[in-house]
């Protein structure tokens, strides 16, 4: 089989790398001994491992062929552009409607729909080229998936893809060189980050009709339940689900991408590390965001 990428903590070696081809039973063990995550088996480079060939005791692989990853990646680069063509019309003063959204949203739930794992999963995958776009629609496709998972209705539900979409605009005003900086922020350069969501509630608010809930997930989605958040400190009873809901999904993704200044972190690690911190997320609605992922996405988790 070819193993086109490993997820989780593998080191790259001269013997293995982090693309090839598996020839030998030694080279599954390897694998098998290592603490990884998931392994993306691209089968038209080579057989799956499936069925009666699998060696005993495989763990945590999954298979994507690279006509799907492909697939995937050219669907979410075309919704990142629509995502971006959106996002400017609000910048530039545009009139626009909850209505301009619908066939967007309606785009992601079927992407969810087909293949929701590797969807999510490509954010760790992305392009460094328009961060912002594809990390607002990655985050868009979570909260457009948790709210279905928890069985809210429609129209919350379209507003929740709509608020993924609209809940970082205020970092386009913001300097590229200090979101992208590798380095630690001076109090100066974080002070002005934590204006990104103020600036970002602003400019919707000069639009009208714009939906309550996507005021609030843009305000707020950086507030924590110890009142230690940004911009308000809001403390937790002032912060509503919806907007729970939007961290969650915010930081997951965060923490999951590839960006210019650090790698990308698993699955597990990222839910391993949120539910230790009880402070800054809801613990329930963690947990069901955590079942609504794919089990292949949450082993070693429950």
């Amino acid at each position: 089989m070819f193993v086109e990428a490993i997820e989780g903590a593998w080191q790259d070696s001269s013997t293995l790398g982090r693309r090839f081809v598996v020839k030998s039973g030694q080279q599954i063990d390897v694998l098998q001994n290592s603490n990884i995550s998931g392994v993306f088996i691209n089968t038209a480079l080579g057989h799956n491992i499936t069925g009666s060939a699998s060696p005993s005791g495989a763990k945590n692989i999954s298979t994507a062929t690279k006509e799907d990853k492909l697939e995937t990646a050219g669907k979410i680069r075309g919704q990142a552009a629509v995502a971006k063509g959106l996002i400017q019309d609000v910048c530039e003063g545009r009139t626009i409607t909850v209505e301009a959204f619908t066939p967007l949203v309606d785009d992601v739930a079927r992407a969810m729909e087909d293949n929701p794992s590797l969807y999510i999963g490509m954010s760790r995958l992305r392009s460094r080229d328009s961060a912002t776009f594809v990390h607002s629609l990655a985050v868009a496709a979570l909260m457009l998936h948790f709210g279905r998972s928890i069985q809210m209705d429609d129209e919350t539900i379209q507003h929740l893809c709509m608020a993924g979409i609209l809940h970082d605009i205020g970092k386009l005003s913001i300097p590229k060189e200090i979101l992208q900086k590798q380095g630690p922020l001076t109090v100066a350069e974080r002070s002005l980050i934590e204006q990104h969501p103020d600036r970002g509630h602003q400019l919707l608010l000069a639009h009208t009709g714009m939906p309550k809930l996507v005021l609030d997930i843009c305000r707020s989605h950086h507030e924590r339940l110890d009142g230690k958040g940004y911009p308000d400190r809001m403390s937790a009873e002032n912060i509503g689900t919806e907007v729970r809901m939007s961290t969650i999904c915010d930081v997951f993704d965060a923490l999951t991408s590839a960006r210019p200044y650090k790698k990308g972190w698993s699955s597990q690690q990222a839910l391993s590390w949120m539910l230790c911190r009880e402070e800054q997320f809801d613990k329930t609605l963690l947990w069901q965001f955590v079942l609504s992922l794919d089990p292949e996405m949450t082993k070693g988790i429950l």
